[in-house]
């Protein structure tokens, strides 16, 4: 029988992200501010269309710091894809939990050596956050920092070896 779990985190916007959307929008109003100013005295419909299409484009830009990771746990397999904007899905990391090296809970711990790559895959806040050191078919060994909910937890816990524990 295969064992299938996912989980979706969503990402919460930080003040850094809140400080590029109220730029964007700053800017965005003022060009569509000038545009329409330019407008009235010369040619309205093609300055309707930029001022549309600099609409749309601050909303893509916005878009794009909507950022969920999808943890996908399939009979002993991890994968971590990163969804950005809800359509833009990557494989962002897939590792055999046979292969993991060191598992256990997160407490700002570094990684060591050994390891090319940290990545975080969920909030700075998040409670339960668990580490793993384990070996990517393509970036070689890496860190991974999640916040599984308790049932994805224990089946990865189940298909990590003794001495990862």
């Amino acid at each position: 029988m295969d064992t299938f779990f996912e989980q979706l985190i969503r990402i919460k916007l930080n003040g850094k992200a809140k400080l590029i959307i109220t730029l964007i929008i700053l800017v965005d109003v003022l060009i569509v501010g000038a545009l329409i100013l330019f407008g009235l005295i010369f040619a309205p419909a093609i300055v309707l269309l930029i001022v549309i299409a600099a609409i749309y484009g601050a909303y893509k830009l916005i878009s794009l710091l909507v950022i969920e990771y999808e943890y996908i746990y399939t009979n002993g397999e991890l994968d971590v894809d990163k969804i950005v904007a809800q359509n833009t899905r990557k494989r962002m990391v897939s590792i055999k939990c046979s292969e993991v090296e060191k598992f256990g809970e997160y407490k700002g711990q570094t990684a060591p050596g050994s390891v090319k790559n940290t990545f975080v895959f969920c909030n700075p806040d998040s409670e339960g956050q668990v580490y793993l050191i384990a070996k990517d078919r393509n970036l070689g060994n890496v860190m991974m920092v999640l916040a599984p909910n308790d049932r994805l937890r224990e089946e990865i816990e189940k298909a990590i070896p003794r001495i990862a524990k």
